[in-house]
């Protein structure tokens, strides 16, 4: 969309630079000829001067000191007038001045503008070229670029997003769907046939249930989270009773080793979630047989340890543990249920909560997670 000139920051700079100006230019004129003026009445020239040796040849008659008055006062006239004349030229250079100065000024607004018009989706990333002068709107360009490339990463994330939980949906319907068409297809199957068939619908369908109800909370981590006074030790004993609900080897022991008196600000059900993911992960996949849960008390808060003894996690696994939908075995996380959704929700909920979480260095030991709130 076009501009009108007289609505651009080029000319409203100019017009108050020429108005600014013209206002003090008549100011000053002003002050000036009402000094002038109080002078012109205040000093007499005609009185006689008498220097050192001086004489008065003779004296001014009456229509003399008239016609001189008038002549001095003439003169204050054509400097008044002159001064208003001079205005008129002064007001029209100052303005064009302005204007040449604003342009020169907002120049790289100018470009600012129309390469935020050129940019689209494939190319909020590049950078915007500019001169940096140090000056308010290299400020703004610096800025312009940061956000291009954060909306950039959003986008590219979003699509990933859309992508993945869209093959994570389609897998589970294409099970479903190939089992039901086999069983209505074949109507001689014995009923000890087609259970095998429906159980396999059933495990598809918990995936979905359990995927759609990780998608959703993360869309509920978006936004603000209500908080409580917890004592952590007993929330880490809640948690350790319901992991035990997923053991099925009863050689495999849960530890919590928590002093009394570790309390913390945040929402209990999502801390719990949190945890448990943790320690799911390990009874599913570690291959392990023990899970330790220590909670220390720090200057920065309390870290909370959670390791396992079993094979640890690849090196090149370690760096993408925490995206979303990732799986260091992908065929054997679907089959046991997990949506690859797990550690990215609970980094999400430990993010919530101003606290961090890393995976340590211990492949050879096992996996051990450190979380700070």
């Amino acid at each position: 969309m076009e501009m009108t000139f007289t609505k651009s920051i080029k000319f409203k700079m100019a017009l108050w630079c020429s108005t600014l100006l013209l206002a003090f230019s008549l100011g000053f004129l002003l002050v000036v000829n009402i000094f002038l003026t109080q002078y012109m009445k205040s000093v007499n020239p005609l009185q006689p001067i008498f220097p050192k040796g001086g004489i008065i040849f003779r004296n001014l008659d009456t229509l003399e000191i008239e016609l001189i008055q008038q002549s001095r006062d003439k003169d204050l006239d054509n400097i008044r007038l002159l001064s208003l004349y001079s205005i008129l030229p002064l007001a029209i250079f100052s303005f064009i001045g302005g204007y040449f100065i604003a342009e020169q000024t907002l120049n790289p607004l100018e470009n600012l503008k129309d390469e935020m018009l050129r940019k689209q989706s494939d190319n909020l990333g590049e950078d915007i070229s500019y001169e940096d002068t140090g000056d308010e709107i290299s400020a703004l360009i610096k800025s312009f670029n940061s956000m291009s490339k954060r909306l950039a990463l959003s986008f590219k994330s979003q699509k990933e997003f859309v992508e993945n939980a869209s093959h994570e949906i389609k897998t589970p319907l294409a099970i479903i769907q190939a089992n039901l068409d086999t069983a209505l297809a074949d109507k001689r199957l014995t009923k000890s046939e087609v259970i095998p068939l429906l159980q396999e619908c059933n495990r598809s369908v918990r995936f979905m249930n359990k995927l759609t109800e990780d998608l959703l909370l993360l869309s509920i981590l978006g936004n603000g989270i209500e908080k409580e006074k917890i004592d952590l030790c007993d929330l880490l004993e809640e948690v350790k009773s319901q992991a035990a609900g997923l053991i099925k080897d009863n050689s495999f022991g849960i530890e919590v080793n928590c002093k009394k008196g570790y309390e913390l600000a945040g929402n209990k059900v999502l801390l719990a979630r949190a945890f448990l993911n943790i320690i799911e992960n390990s009874i599913k996949y570690s291959g392990g047989n023990k899970v330790m849960i220590e909670a220390v008390r720090e200057k920065k808060g309390i870290k909370i340890i959670i390791r396992d003894n079993g094979k640890g996690i690849p090196k090149d696994s370690a760096e993408k543990i925490f995206d979303r939908f990732y799986r260091i075995d992908k065929s054997r996380s679907r089959k046991t249920g997990g949506s690859g959704l797990g550690l990215s929700i609970t980094k999400e909920i430990v993010k919530k909560h101003d606290g961090e979480i890393f995976l340590n260095d211990t492949n050879s030991t096992g996996a051990e997670f450190i979380i700070t709130l």
